[in-house]
């Protein structure tokens, strides 16, 4: 790696940064610039931002450092000696930071210019909170295997929510001990290069455990807003769906939890259907009732999920409806291997004890309940 020169100033509490925003980037120049600009132009007093450049190749960094050299906002751009993978990218950043508050922003997206305004605001008014994420707007919706992923990382109701999105997010520093960032799984094994069309490791979920388990609140923020440019190919996103089924089995294995509710009245519906196949030489027709009711329930709470949570409207989903039933069923696909690997004691991953996510982090302040 290289290294950054650092100071032992002390600075001035009324200039200090009230935000450090992080931005782990690969090889996404054209991206990453616009990402750079959007930072650039925001409305806050006080921030700074540190670009993590993981190994790019392709003249990325030095675009992002013109951008910083113009910019009223402090940037700095630092760069990994080699690929390491998105979160080790993270961790370098946060290490970096100086503000009480770190903000992430994925590469591949452009902030409203008040976006970091908006995004801090809650934790200055409300000391217990310990991570909100804002509003992400997928701006690439031009085939239906777009429009499909369409609203996933988005979280569009104010106030406590059960879930962070890391590609719009902010967290107390406090609560970001070295190594925050699950780095046990690099974006490549095999020392190859990393694939940036895939996103879904799920990487914040961790994060999202640890603080509420130390008793930190967790709200979605919809009125900070970024807008997400990631193309999907049909290719693309059948391999998103397949690393995210994947992904998720790791994390119920992981952490111990419970069914994944977007899954798990799929794979209900087809085995009460291979279940009457298998008895109908004993029974009668009308058992046929129980599997198709399930598979009604499954497909209702799907469409629930994409018209209220993702944002799509009734055309859109209806548009969307052939991709999302591939997706949803590569998706079941992946993580009933995943588990189906980790049961057997392959390739295994490291259970997590969820009584011990909050040891040796801070709890909320009690002035403050």
């Amino acid at each position: 790696m290289t290294t950054v020169s650092e100071t032992t100033t002390i600075p001035d509490p009324c200039d200090a940064p009230r935000v450090s925003v992080v931005v782990a980037m690969f090889e996404r120049l054209e991206r990453s610039v616009a990402c750079a600009r959007s930072l650039a132009g925001q409305t806050i007093d006080r921030a700074e931002v540190i670009f993590v450049d993981d190994g790019s190749e392709d003249g990325t960094p030095e675009a992002v450092e013109v951008v910083a050299r113009t910019s009223r906002i402090p940037m700095r751009v630092v760069r990994n000696a080699r690929n390491l993978g998105a979160n080790s990218s993270r961790n370098r950043g946060v290490s970096l930071a100086s503000a009480p508050l770190v903000a992430f922003l994925d590469s591949d997206c452009e902030a409203e210019p008040d976006w970091l305004e908006r995004l801090v605001g809650p934790f200055e008014s409300d000391p217990r909170l310990g991570a909100g994420s804002g509003l992400v707007e997928d701006a690439c919706v031009g085939n239906i295997w777009e429009l499909a992923f369409s609203g996933t990382h988005r979280l569009p109701r104010p106030g406590p929510c059960s879930r962070i999105t890391s590609c719009n997010l902010c967290i107390r520093r406090i609560l970001m001990p070295a190594g925050a960032w699950d780095e046990s799984r690099p974006t490549r094994s095999d020392g190859g290069r990393p694939d940036t069309a895939i996103s879904a490791r799920c990487d914040e979920e961790g994060l999202n455990l640890a603080i509420r388990a130390a008793g930190w609140g967790v709200e979605s923020i919809p009125a900070a807003k970024v807008r997400h440019f990631h193309p999907y190919s049909r290719r693309s996103l059948l391999r998103q769906a397949w690393f995210g089924g994947c992904s998720a089995a790791e994390i119920v294995h992981r952490y111990r939890l419970g069914p994944r509710r977007d899954l798990a009245p799929i794979a209900l519906a087809w085995l009460l259907f291979a279940l009457v196949l298998l008895l109908a030489p004993f029974t009668t027709w009308w058992l046929m009732v129980l599997p198709a009711a399930m598979a009604g329930l499954a497909v209702a709470a799907i469409a629930g999920n994409e018209l209220v949570n993702k944002g799509k409207t009734v055309g859109r989903l209806l548009r969307a409806a052939p991709a999302l039933f591939v997706y949803y069923h590569v998706r079941l696909l992946g993580f009933l291997f995943r588990r189906w690997q980790l049961r057997l004691g392959g390739a295994g991953v490291e259970r997590v004890d969820p009584t011990q996510l909050a040891v040796g982090l801070p709890r909320p302040p009690e002035s403050a309940a």
